[in-house]
Parts: structure tokens; sequence; C-alpha cells
């Protein structure tokens, strides 16, 4: 899905290292998109979906540790 965050896979992060590592991703795809690449615009998309998906998860562990 997102190519240079493949290596980063193998090593089982935080949700919030991951959202991070999206986020930093999303942001070389700015420009692009805005310059009217569509792959760029796509893969912008993506990433908007997945952040949205890890920021309900990091939200979910935050309330979890709250708990305890």
């Amino acid at each position: 899905m997102f190519p240079m965050l493949q290596h980063h896979q193998a090593v089982p992060q935080s949700k919030y290292a991951q959202l991070l590592l999206v986020i930093e991703e999303m942001g070389l795809d700015i420009r692009p998109s805005y310059a009217g690449n569509k792959s760029s615009a796509e893969r912008l998309k993506r990433g908007l979906v997945h952040a949205r998906i890890l920021v309900r998860e990091c939200l979910m562990e935050t309330e979890r540790s709250a708990r305890q």
C-alpha cells in the first residue's frame, strides 16, 4: 500500500508510531497532488483513510489505558 512504509511493517509498532509514519508518507504526496498527479492524489486519499482508522485506534488505546 505505502511503498516507503513496507520496510517498517516487519517491526511491531504502536498505533501512534504507525500514525506518524502514515502522516509523514502523506506529506510526500501533497505537492504532487496539487500539481495534478493522479496517483499521488489517490495515495493521499488512501493515506487519509488509513490515518482516520489509526486515530480511532489510538483514541481507543488511550481510553483503555486511562481506565487502568
